[in-house]
């Protein structure tokens, strides 16, 4: 668990478990031999990946951006509840949730079982997420849609947006398609300080240092390339602090630009 006061607020990254992911996928079109230093793949390429939810508390506003695995991935190995009981939040308190994006490793904790029927996991909170994001899969009425998102639409819970949009003086939706169709990252600013939380458009600080190298799956890499450079200007001209989801060593970093991509520097 990271923590770190920015101004009036307080940001704390929570842990939701651990997996393995292929590096060869993550810094597609890069060989192993190009993006293995450092990261300790196995022999065929695959390396530690981390499910870590932000958490940002804003005088009475408990925000949390994304929700993990949940229930859907019981064998995770670690549980953002158990993280939130343990400092004496319950899930009544958290007041609104923001969705980068539609993966289930990001969603997957929007809702919990009860009686077999799927609930909101935050019964007070607004969920955020952009509507281009879960358009199709709500046409379609696929899984996904109806285990974490229909039951928040049922409940009026659920919150679509379009495009770049302020929650607050200090938090701002900020729209970062590529890796999905409407995947949005946000930006942090208090005290004179800035940070910005980028979903997946980076799993690694490498993502960030060589901006070509990008998920192979994703929506559009030529999108995700684009918004990965604009972000990381973005960050270096405000000497803002980067926070990834799934990097288990240095979920947070400042950029320093070098010729065409970055050096990432750990933020303690």
């Amino acid at each position: 668990m990271k923590m770190h006061q920015m101004g009036s607020l307080r940001l704390i990254q929570l842990h939701d478990g651990y997996g393995a992911i292929d590096g060869n996928r993550v810094f597609y079109p890069a060989k192993q031999h190009e993006w293995e230093e450092g990261l300790a793949p196995d022999p065929i390429g695959f390396m530690l990946n981390a499910y870590q939810p932000l958490l940002i508390i804003e005088g009475e506003q408990y925000t949390l951006v994304d929700t993990g695995f949940g229930e859907a991935n019981p064998n995770r190995k670690g549980d953002l509840r158990e993280e939130l009981a343990q400092m004496r939040i319950s899930a009544e308190q958290i007041t609104r949730v923001i969705t980068t994006h539609a993966h289930g490793d990001h969603v997957g904790g929007n809702t919990i079982t009860r009686d077999g029927v799927p609930v909101p996991a935050y019964p007070n909170a607004e969920y955020i997420v952009q509507e281009r994001e879960i358009a199709a899969m709500r046409e379609s009425n696929d899984e996904l849609w109806r285990l974490r998102f229909a039951p928040l639409e049922q409940e009026g819970q659920l919150r679509l947006v379009e495009g770049e949009v302020a929650l607050s003086e200090a938090i701002t939706l900020w729209p970062m398609a590529g890796h999905t169709e409407g995947q949005q990252g946000l930006r942090i600013s208090s005290g004179g300080q800035h940070a910005v939380f980028v979903g997946d458009l980076a799993l690694s600080y490498k993502n960030f240092e060589n901006p070509p190298w990008g998920s192979s799956w994703a929506w559009s890499r030529e999108h995700d390339e684009a918004n990965r450079r604009k972000v990381a200007e973005w960050a270096v001209e405000h000497e803002a602090m980067i926070i990834m989801y799934h990097d288990p060593r240095t979920p947070w970093i400042r950029l320093q630009r070098a010729g065409d991509g970055y050096i990432a520097t750990p933020v303690a």
